[in-house]
């Protein structure tokens, strides 16, 4: 008796151990089913047209995938439809992954090639080996975001009558996030090859690079977005630079406006090395524009002292531009 009693106390707390079991996948799966529809919506609303991009965003054959320990939405293709701007969009499938407990850090992967039309006839083919990003979500709005490219290549086919253009670079980088009201954006291009009609200009190899923020911009990252235009818009550039190898550099910086009229005003520092170098990268890329080159070189070595590198302060008031007391350039207002 007292046997079979201990063998009834063992098989009641094998039960309570498997129940227990059940219960447990049960709640964790429904756990995942909360987070995965969670970052779907979330995802959903970045590809309807409330994103920060104000685009229509297509993810055919949308599936959920990752169960138990990741949650992720797959699509077949994923195009945008930009009619307010006239572009639009196809590129190859898109996977995406989240953990359980943080679904609103997402990681994707895109794949090529991709096309971008615009309504004026301009085609832009891509390419790329690897294009990864990393998102953070909030439940109103995107906090950062942060893409890369490996072996990016475009190829840019303008109207009738323009010349065509190339981008090649092995790594492409941009960095978003809100900071309080602001936001700030960053991005780098290495080793970039630019040619133009065929290869029969090309630059040599360069790399650039943007560091600034723009003010009271933060709701563009909403899930709503925010006012795209740039009329009445404030930007403070830390350094935007073009680097063509280790002597010969541009680089700018200052505070930049747009007023209601599209006009531009600001202070920009220009930082030059390697003014002769660079100038003759230049003809060597644009033979036609030789003789302002020629002039231009000169301009600024008188400027810079005879030296081979220096800055120049340029003053920017409603687009007219000036060096010193003398203006040297218009810009036409933004539309």
């Amino acid at each position: 008796m007292a046997q079979q009693a201990q063998t009834s106390k063992t098989s009641r707390k094998i039960l309570l151990l498997g129940l227990a079991i059940v219960a447990v996948c049960v709640v964790y799966s429904g756990a995942w089913y909360v987070a995965a529809t969670t970052l779907q919506g979330r995802l959903e609303r970045i590809f309807k047209d409330q994103n920060p991009w104000r685009a229509n965003v297509t993810c055919e054959n949308q599936d959920l995938r990752g169960y138990p320990f990741r949650i992720g939405v797959f699509c077949d293709t994923l195009s945008f439809d930009d009619p307010k701007r006239g572009i639009s969009g196809t590129f190859g499938a898109l996977r995406s992954a989240a953990q359980v407990y943080a679904p609103g850090h997402i990681i994707w992967e895109l794949d090529g090639p991709g096309q971008v039309r615009t309504t004026n006839g301009e085609l832009i083919s891509l390419e790329w080996s690897d294009l990864r990003s990393s998102v953070v979500t909030g439940l109103t709005a995107i906090k950062r975001s942060s893409v890369e490219a490996k072996q990016f290549h475009a190829t840019m086919t303008p109207p009738t009558g323009l010349p065509m253009a190339e981008v090649r670079s092995p790594s492409i980088e941009t960095h978003v996030r809100a900071n309080g009201d602001d936001l700030d954006y960053a991005a780098i291009g290495r080793d970039i090859e630019l040619s133009l009609d065929g290869g029969k200009f090309t630059l040599p190899l360069f790399s650039a690079s943007v560091d600034m923020t723009l003010a009271d911009r933060a709701d563009l990252m909403g899930f709503r977005g925010g006012e795209t235009d740039l009329h009445g818009l404030k930007t403070e550039i830390r350094k935007v630079a073009i680097a063509l190898g280790e002597k010969q550099e541009i680089s700018a910086s200052g505070p930049l406006s747009v007023d209601d009229k599209g006009r531009l005003s600001g202070n920009l520092r220009l930082e030059i090395n390697g003014v002769s170098e660079i100038a003759k990268t230049l003809k060597d890329f644009a033979p036609e524009a030789a003789d302002n080159i020629d002039t231009g070189d000169k301009v600024l070595i008188a400027l810079f002292g005879g030296d081979q590198k220096g800055s120049a302060e340029f003053k920017i008031r409603k687009g007219v531009v000036t060096l010193g007391i003398f203006p040297i350039y218009t810009i036409p207002p933004i539309r």
